[in-house]
């Protein structure tokens, strides 16, 4: 069971990584505002994430088994009391490794999504002021009832039939 789990935790990592390197591709689409690209990288994304998801069931039904077997562990235990019970010492080497890899990658992964956030907001608002360019929308310096703001529109077509 324990080589299972460290299987797991490898199976963990590789999907991670491809998440970090769409992360990647993502900021620099992000920033050059290429959304026909970023629509391809958001469905890899949710196909990646659906994966992650599966082995993390995975890994939940193998420490199942593992506590069905006689380790004892309880629902505030860590990942390293898990494989700090692993009797074979290199074993217990690997999956410490594992698991230590795998946290760092978590990290480094969600610090990179929440940075393209920021810029996914960036590139709406880019959005906006162009369509709000187009469509000659503009913000008047006043505030209207109730403070809202006063929202003027230019005509600029005139569909008279």
């Amino acid at each position: 069971m324990w080589q299972e789990l460290a299987k797991v935790l490898a199976q963990l990592i590789k999907e991670y990584q491809k998440l970090q390197a769409l992360n990647e591709e993502k900021r620099g689409v992000l920033v050059l505002v290429k959304l026909k690209d970023l629509e391809r990288i958001v469905q890899q994304e949710e196909q990646v994430i659906k994966e992650i998801n599966s082995v993390e069931e995975s890994r939940k039904e193998l420490l199942n088994r593992i506590v069905n077997s006689g380790v004892k562990l309880s629902q505030a235990s860590h990942m390293q009391d898990v494989w700090g019970q692993c009797p074979d010492m290199s074993q217990r080497d690997l999956l410490r490794r594992l698991h230590t890899a795998l946290a760092k990658l978590v990290a480094e992964v969600q610090e990179a999504s929440a940075n393209n956030e920021i810029l996914i907001r960036g590139a709406l608002d880019a959005i906006n002021f162009k369509l709000n360019q187009l469509g000659g929308t503009s913000v008047e310096p006043a505030y209207g009832q109730g403070g809202q703001e006063l929202v003027s529109h230019e005509k600029n077509f005139d569909f008279e039939a």
